[in-house]
């Protein structure tokens, strides 16, 4: 057997689909896992093995079971593969397990501390607020009571956020004011996420940008890249469906000095948001993971999915600093869709721009692997149909 193996987790995702034809471009023999025949990853013509089973989030138990049968089968064979952890879950189960696995695997993911703290959106605000980095002003609530409290010190006429402390994309993004914020009723919310926080918001005409980036065992930056959104959906505030490839030093310092204090190993995506009262970009979040928009930076030039197999591996290779600028890759389906047929009518291009560029600049789009393409469309069609999967469309 091909001795650079890989396993993909949660191959239902665009991102894993990226990663998994970087992969095979490059000989890679490719294990994807996934929960249902649904899942995209599994129809690439460069998946060479199907693993179904629960992915990490629904169970855990069942998930480490098959994972750890099929990484001793394969040591079995004198082969060590390298794990790529596409969820937010899989990277908890893979640090839960990280000393059982570690002689048996290849994988770079960060420690436990540096993992809670981009986990947790309040914490990250006050390891931004202890570097001096800029970020939105935050409150942390739990209950009822906390909430009146922080509603006191509001200003009327600024517009807030209230987000989940560990949700990710839009999913349980609320936005509001001080009136409105009267009138919420947190326990239902607080039911489902268990504690949350609110954030003056950054206007929506803001600039989003996006810094990724490699961090090696020895937690230094061996590739960066930058991207702006161009559009979203939900339109409100969510994933973006629209990218373009572009260069921001500054931020780039930024988000290495955060990384730099977190220790940080492994990838990551930074996410900013310029202001447009003072123009100052802040920090919003933490991604600690491959992150939706991975097609972009890897047809810019920076392929994360092979040099983070080089890292996980201790491989040498040169560090990757310089990409091709103006590149625009775009979420298409369903999300440019989306956008478009539920944007306001002033702020949306004619149906003439919106397909010009189509289906090149389509994340989905690969010549090399029509069969990939097509369950993209299928897939994603038939998924829609189960409101188990509806979370999707947020993330």
């Amino acid at each position: 057997m091909n001795k650079k193996i890989a396993i993909v987790t949660d191959g239902v995702w665009r991102k894993s689909l990226s990663v998994i034809r970087a992969l095979g471009k490059d000989k890679y023999f490719i294990y994807v896992m996934g929960d249902s025949w649904l899942t995209t990853g599994f129809w690439s013509k460069y998946t060479s093995m199907r693993i179904k089973c629960k992915t990490a989030e629904e169970d855990e138990n069942a998930f480490g079971e098959k994972i750890f049968n099929l990484i001793f089968d394969l040591n079995k064979k004198n082969i060590k593969p390298i794990i790529f952890p596409m969820e937010d879950a899989t990277i908890k189960w893979l640090s839960k397990n990280e000393d059982k696995l570690k002689d048996s695997a290849y994988f770079l993911i960060p420690d436990k501390k540096s993992l809670e703290i981009a986990g947790d959106k309040n914490k990250t605000m006050l390891f931004a607020k202890k570097l001096k980095i800029p970020h939105p002003r935050t409150w942390f609530f739990t209950s009822k009571k906390e909430l009146i409290e922080i509603i006191k010190t509001l200003k009327d006429n600024y517009e807030y956020v209230i987000k989940p402390i560990e949700s990710q994309g839009s999913r349980g993004i609320i936005y509001t004011n001080k009136k409105k914020l009267l009138e919420f009723n947190p326990f239902p919310y607080l039911r489902e996420y268990k504690s949350a926080l609110i954030q003056e918001r950054i206007s929506e005409e803001g600039e989003a940008i996006g810094v990724s980036i490699l961090m090696d065992e020895k937690n230094e930056c061996r590739a960066f890249f930058v991207h702006k959104r161009l559009q979203q959906y939900p339109n409100t505030g969510g994933p973006s469906t629209d990218r373009i490839s572009i260069e921001n030093k500054n931020l780039v310092d930024l988000s290495i000095r955060l990384l730099r204090s977190l220790n940080w190993k492994g990838v990551v995506m930074v996410e900013w948001k310029v202001d447009p009262k003072d123009k100052i970009p802040k920090l919003l979040e933490i991604n600690p993971r491959f992150w939706g928009s991975l097609e972009l930076a890897v047809r810019s030039g920076v392929n994360f999915p092979i040099l983070y197999a080089k890292a996980a591996k201790n491989e040498e290779f040169s560090n990757i600093f310089n990409y091709k600028l103006g590149v625009r890759c775009r979420w298409l389906i369903p999300g440019e869709i989306l956008r478009f047929l539920t944007q306001k009518k002033e702020k949306r291009e004619s149906l003439l721009t919106f397909l010009k560029g189509l289906p090149y600049q389509a994340e989905e789009w690969d010549l090399k692997d029509l069969p990939g393409f097509i369950a993209t469309i299928v897939c994603q069609f038939l998924l829609v149909l189960n409101p188990k999967y509806w979370k999707y469309l947020k993330r």
